[in-house]
């Protein structure tokens, strides 16, 4: 049973999640055939209910020492996503984890945070958040294809569909993205999806790993999957959420601080309530109250969207919270660009991402994995303005050896950038340099 707030917003969102898998389940669609490879299981998934066979199941995977795993949840009723479905894969082995019925996934958990494991996500950082919280231990032998795929002449970000394509030549079914995953039992398409969101990953991982070792990137590509991991570690961020909801505008100095009084406040009451953020108070409404700072009941009357709850039975709270920031020291919000670009420096951005963008694509590295125009920008911005940047790329890191070293020597003019096209990609000249 979903929880309903007021504002009908959980109500509305399950509705919608159960017209999508409604359809899903409606249309008419033929699964490709899964080709016969030792490293792929193509069969039916076991389904695991209870806590002895998952303790079984653990085992076997702690003998492969290697296996895919991905979660399905459902993140919109409540405070911390609920986890309605854990699948595993590995060679011999596909199982779909029902945490419904076992009492413990600790077995999982555990084999996911041991190092001597290899564990093989997509795009996992959301699937490893439970490890963390539940276990209080780090995530460890981490591989994200997603983050391997960006180093194998592929977009940053790729999907699982378009990698397994890619490196299984098999073609995904759509559909049950967004479904009912807590209902039971599971309809058959339900069980396909989610088993095909590990079935190919240990043949993906091994033809992936074999290709970033013959062209060198493999040590490159596990830093980042180790990087990429460092970076999700972490809860609650308020200055996250105040960029979002101030949409990169440079609020006065006041105004910021009772923005993130309200931001605060809100994650309190979302976590009493067991709700998400969005739907405890909307962006919209945060924004509101630091705009028109309210500091009685009439005021907090004025700002829009805030639902009955939040007008009556929290606006003292609220009410508080804005007067804490009226009343205490300011605090600023950094943010991620220094000033605005004028054209001749937006034309010279733009020139050397151009250029560094293309180096990466002619080492078949997604530019966007690399860095951002974003932060490239503010790095020139800063050393325009005589500030003292940080490194755009930190030596001895995988980027620095990548592009870094070479857009130093580059911008001195003592590189150069030779590119060619050949058999539908580029491809660039030796150019003296490492990487």
């Amino acid at each position: 049973m979903s929880k309903q707030e007021p504002d009908g917003r959980t109500t509305y969102r399950r509705r919608k999640r159960s017209q999508m898998h409604a359809e899903a389940e409606a249309e008419v669609s033929q699964h490709a055939e899964i080709a016969d490879h030792p490293m792929v299981e193509g069969g039916r998934p076991e389904l695991v209910v209870d806590d002895a066979e998952l303790v079984g199941l653990a085992q076997a995977i702690r003998e492969s020492g290697s296996f895919a795993y991905d979660t399905e949840f459902i993140g919109e009723e409540t405070f911390l996503p609920r986890i309605c479905l854990v699948q595993v894969a590995c060679v011999g082995r596909l199982a779909l984890v029902d945490p419904l019925q076992v009492s413990d996934l600790g077995p999982i958990f555990e084999l996911v945070a041991d190092p001597e494991i290899e564990t093989l996500v997509h795009d996992g950082a959301q699937d490893l958040e439970p490890v963390r919280r539940l276990l209080g231990k780090e995530p460890q032998g981490i591989v994200d294809t997603q983050v391997c795929a960006g180093f194998l002449d592929m977009p940053w970000p790729s999907s699982l569909a378009k990698t397994v394509e890619r490196f299984a030549a098999h073609g995904l079914s759509k559909g049950h993205t967004f479904t009912d995953w807590d209902a039971r039992p599971l309809t058959d398409r339900q069980v396909r999806y989610a088993a095909d969101d590990v079935r190919f990953l240990p043949l993906v991982w091994s033809r992936m790993r074999a290709m970033l070792d013959e062209n060198g990137r493999l040590e490159w590509a596990l830093q980042e999957c180790e990087e990429s991991r460092r970076r999700h570690v972490g809860g609650f961020d308020p200055e996250k959420q105040m960029r979002k909801i101030s949409r990169g505008s440079r609020l006065k100095a006041r105004a910021t601080t009772v923005l993130r009084e309200i931001v605060e406040l809100r994650h309190e009451l979302a976590r009493e309530q067991d709700l998400p953020h969005r739907v405890t108070m909307s962006d919209e409404s945060v924004a509101e109250i630091a705009r028109i700072q309210p500091q009685d009941a009439e005021g907090l009357q004025r700002c829009r969207h805030l639902g009955r709850r939040n007008t009556s039975e929290f606006a003292e709270r609220i009410i508080a919270a804005v007067k804490q920031g009226i009343d205490g020291p300011l605090q600023s919000l950094e943010h991620l660009r220094s000033r605005d670009e004028n054209a001749e420096e937006r034309m010279r951005i733009d020139a050397i991402w151009s250029a560094l963008s293309l180096r990466c694509l002619a080492d078949g590295i997604a530019p966007n994995l690399l860095t951002s125009r974003a932060s490239l920008a503010r790095w020139y911005l800063d050393g325009c303005d005589g500030k003292s940047p940080e490194p755009l790329f930190t030596p001895d890191t995988w980027r620095w050896n990548a592009a870094g070293s070479w857009l130093e020597a580059f911008l001195d003019g003592k590189a150069s950038l030779d590119l060619r096209w050949d058999d539908g990609r580029l491809h660039r000249a030796d150019d003296g340099l490492p990487g």
